[in-house]
């Protein structure tokens, strides 16, 4: 019969709206479909979580230090006894300005989309920085086997390694824990003067002799750089940085 006089015909062949019972029967397929799903083992998401962080960064990131340290190589080709030196400045140099211009809203152009995903903050930061990081490193690695190969280093190998791997671990771990408590600029201002006094040392000056020790591959310097890269881990997880300007423009 229909309840409204005034329109007929309305709900005629209209079936009667579902009961509660459905809300009960899509939870309950909701449940099964989510304990039929097999797990995903963490490597596969691991792995395609670097893939798509890998798509984060811009591609004059990559390009620019592959240039560098191509640069650096012919420069040293040009003068033999130039290779330590040069790399110990070159791969510290790359790797700190890589760390700080990968991460925070300023560099990042989906920083904000990123920040609203179930994935932790810490997680997306470990995945660009192992791959900032570690492409830098893999850089660094090549041009000191190429000019071992074709003798342009007076010392072996992993001399020549150790030249530079200290620096550029301790530069890079001070690079990431600025960004992400402070600003990416100014993660590369303070890269920047560190990587200028230890160059300085060339000329000579006796005041920056003390320098040189924060320069070198050593278990202080590694420790050093495990510490400051934990320390911005930890840093990373906990809302927003200092002296950044928030997401809701709110103070």
């Amino acid at each position: 019969m229909n309840e409204w006089p005034e329109l007929p015909e309305i709900r005629d062949d209209i079936p009667p709206p579902p009961g509660p019972e459905i809300i009960r029967s899509v939870l309950m397929r909701s449940v099964l479909d989510g304990v039929d799903a097999p797990p995903v083992p963490r490597t596969v998401r691991a792995w395609t979580l670097l893939v798509m962080e890998a798509r984060i960064p811009r591609r004059a990131l990559w390009l620019t230090s592959a240039l560098v340290m191509a640069v650096s190589v012919g420069f040293v080709l040009a003068k033999r006894d130039a290779a330590e030196l040069v790399l110990a400045l070159v791969a510290p140099l790359i790797a700190g300005m890589g760390v700080a211009g990968s991460y925070g809203p300023e560099r990042d152009d989906a920083f904000e989309v990123v920040a609203v995903t179930p994935t932790s903050p810490r997680v997306v930061l470990l995945a660009r920085m192992t791959l900032v990081f570690g492409y830098d490193l893999m850089l660094a690695l090549l041009a000191s086997a190429v000019l071992t190969v074709l003798h342009s280093a007076p010392v072996e190998l992993m001399p020549l390694i150790a030249a530079w791997f200290g620096p550029m671990a301790l530069l890079s771990a001070l690079s990431l824990l600025l960004s992400v408590c402070w600003t990416a600029e100014g993660a590369i201002g303070v890269a920047l003067a560190v990587w200028s006094l230890y160059a300085l040392t060339a000329t000579g000056l006796p005041i920056l002799d003390g320098v040189k020790g924060f320069w070198t591959t050593s278990p202080a310097t590694v420790a050093l750089a495990l510490v400051l890269a934990f320390a911005a881990v930890i840093a990373a997880g906990r809302g927003e940085p200092i002296r950044r300007v928030r997401a809701t423009h709110w103070s």
